[in-house]
């Protein structure tokens, strides 16, 4: 639920203005440089056991993980435990917003990854490039992922264990996922700088609509510091 202090809508506006913004500096190749340098600067310094670890943490953003088995196992045993069919939304909300959310975007900007084998990376990292086996780069959905899957996960988390969850658990599951793959997955090159970006601006803009998502309305109650879950 969004805290009244953060609730206006034009803090929506804003994250949707910060993307527009980020595309267009990358699209017309006002960012190529700093891509280029980062994605250097990350394939020169990539020792391998730092890599191990970055793959590792890297799952905290990966689609299957989030979608087949925390959501996935959340979801049934939330089924269990309630017997409810409504708890099947909180994740087809959230695979709904992944999806329609980035993939729109992915797909017109038909951007390859700078970790391409195919071209070289000043051509990698230009958008509309038809040609590449891998153009999904921009934006990262990996980043949309986080801020969409795991406010799903808490939510699920609370209706199997009956309780909210204590706030510093909750804000840990909420803030450090989309940290710690923005780190990951420019230092992996899974994903150029500004495609980060761009996914941290559509990200939180999705996860503020999954917030005012009114959970009580479809007969599913979810337990927060304050009670049951109500209409932001």
């Amino acid at each position: 639920m969004i805290s009244p202090r953060w609730r206006s809508w034009w803090w929506d506006g804003l994250l949707l203005a910060g993307l527009a913004v980020t595309t267009w500096l990358a699209a017309t190749g006002v960012t190529d440089h700093l891509d280029l340098a980062i994605r250097s600067w990350c394939m020169d310094h990539d020792p391998s056991e730092a890599r191990r670890i970055a793959v590792a943490l890297n799952h905290f953003g990966q689609g299957w993980v989030l979608t087949w088995v925390l959501t996935g196992g959340l979801t049934l045993a939330a089924l269990l435990r309630t017997w409810k069919l409504q708890v099947v939304l909180p994740g087809a909300a959230a695979y709904l917003l992944a999806g329609l959310g980035a993939g729109p975007l992915k797909i017109w900007s038909e951007r390859d990854a700078p970790s391409s084998t195919q071209f070289p990376p000043d051509i990698a990292v230009q958008f509309f490039n038809d040609a590449a086996d891998y153009d999904r780069s921009f934006p990262s959905g990996h980043l949309v992922n986080t801020f969409v899957w795991w406010p799903a996960i808490v939510t699920l988390l609370a209706i199997v264990l009956g309780r909210a969850l204590p706030t510093g658990v909750r804000r840990f599951l909420l803030i450090a996922p989309p940290i710690i793959v923005f780190g990951t997955t420019v230092f992996l090159s899974y994903h150029w700088l500004t495609d980060d970006i761009a996914g941290v601006f559509l990200g939180l803009f999705l996860a503020r609509l999954y917030a005012r998502i009114p959970w009580s309305r479809v007969g599913l109650s979810v337990p927060t510091r304050s009670g049951i879950h109500v209409e932001s």
